[in-house]
C-alpha cells in the first residue's frame, strides 16, 4: 500500500506535535478539537494551525491515514530537508550533518532513524549509504538530489 502524500508544511505541523510525544490519536482529537491556541504551544505553524485545521477537517481520511500509517513528503527543498531532520530527528547542521551546497553529508542516524526518514523523503532526494555500524546501531549518509541539474552553456 502507498502512502499518503502531504505537503511539506503539514508534515512538518505534523512532526512538531509528534516531537511532544503525541501519539496518532491524540492529534485526530486535537484537530477535531479545532483550537488555535493549544496547537500554537507545539510551535508557529506553517504557515498557521488554522490552516491545517481546514486541511484536516477537508481531508480526514488522508491525515488519519498519513498519521496511522505514515506519509511521504511530496517535494522536499534542502532548507526544508535541513529543517524536517531539526524538527523530527533533533539533529542539528555541523553536528550532526554538513550542508555540502548541493546535499548534506556527514549525517548519522540510528537505524530506526533512517528506517523513518527512508519511508518519508521525497523522492527528489536519494539516501547514500556510506558506514554503517551494526554493533552501536550507527549510519552515516549522505543525501543528495536524485536528479542532479545539468547545465550546459
Amino acid at each position: 500500500m502507498e502512502k499518503e502524500r502531504l505537503a511539506l508544511n503539514y508534515a512538518l505541523m505534523l512532526e512538531m506535535i509528534k516531537a511532544k510525544d503525541y501519539e496518532s490519536q491524540q492529534i485526530i482529537a486535537l484537530f477535531e478539537e479545532g483550537n488555535e491556541e493549544i496547537l500554537e504551544s507545539f510551535g508557529e505553524g506553517i504557515p498557521t494551525w488554522k490552516t491545517m485545521i481546514e486541511f484536516y477537517q477537508t481531508n480526514k481520511a488522508k491525515c488519519e491515514r498519513a498519521l496511522m500509517d505514515g506519509y511521504e513528503i511530496s517535494f522536499l527543498t534542502k532548507g526544508a530537508l535541513k529543517s524536517l531532520l531539526s524538527i523530527k530527528f533533533a539533529m542539528k547542521e555541523d553536528k550532526d550533518f554538513v550542508d555540502t551546497g548541493e546535499g548534506l553529508d556527514r549525517v548519522k542516524m540510528s537505524g530506526e532513524n533512517l528506517k523513518a526518514l527512508s519511508e518519508m523523503i521525497s523522492k527528489n532526494w536519494t539516501i547514500v549509504l556510506l558506514e554503517e555500524n551494526k554493533e552501536q546501531d550507527t549510519h552515516l549518509l549522505r543525501i543528495e538530489l536524485t536528479y542532479k541539474p545539468v547545465f550546459t552553456f
